[in-house]
């Protein structure tokens, strides 16, 4: 498994926020872990779109995992950066998307959905959500 970029928020020196894409072979893993409370993320993600973009440009791959998991928190404004994220994905890759979320998560449940744009055709087409409980990841 090869990292091929990370981007994370700072708060008071420890990191509140993490977001790692790996990629094993052929598949493609962007897990997210933390918190989102600021109220602009992109000024400490936005790099880390950027370089999400680059490299998944270059990469081969087959299969991808969105793994929301490990996020305890998004707030309305870390929205954006989730959309902007899962878009890169989707944009710089084929195959099958597999979101893995918390089935105990009401935002998780109702609000992914909403905004990896599953009610766009290509991209419904595309993704299977796997609902995972707490005691489970």
């Amino acid at each position: 498994m090869k990292v091929i970029t990370f981007g994370d928020i700072m708060d008071g020196g420890r990191s509140v926020f993490t977001s790692v894409a790996t990629l094993d072979g052929a598949r493609l893993k962007v897990a997210f872990e933390g918190e989102i409370r600021i109220d602009n993320p992109h000024k400490h993600l936005g790099r880390y779109l950027e370089e999400l973009a680059e490299a998944l440009a270059d990469a081969e791959v087959e299969e991808t995992l969105l793994d929301f998991t490990a996020l305890r928190f998004c707030n309305s404004n870390g929205f954006y950066i989730i959309m902007d994220l899962t878009e890169a994905v989707y944009e710089n890759t084929e195959g099958p998307v597999t979101v893995r979320r918390l089935r105990e998560d009401d935002w998780q449940q109702e609000t992914l959905a909403i905004l990896i744009d599953i009610d766009e055709d290509p991209i419904r087409e595309r993704t299977t959500f796997l609902d995972i409980d707490a005691d489970e990841t």
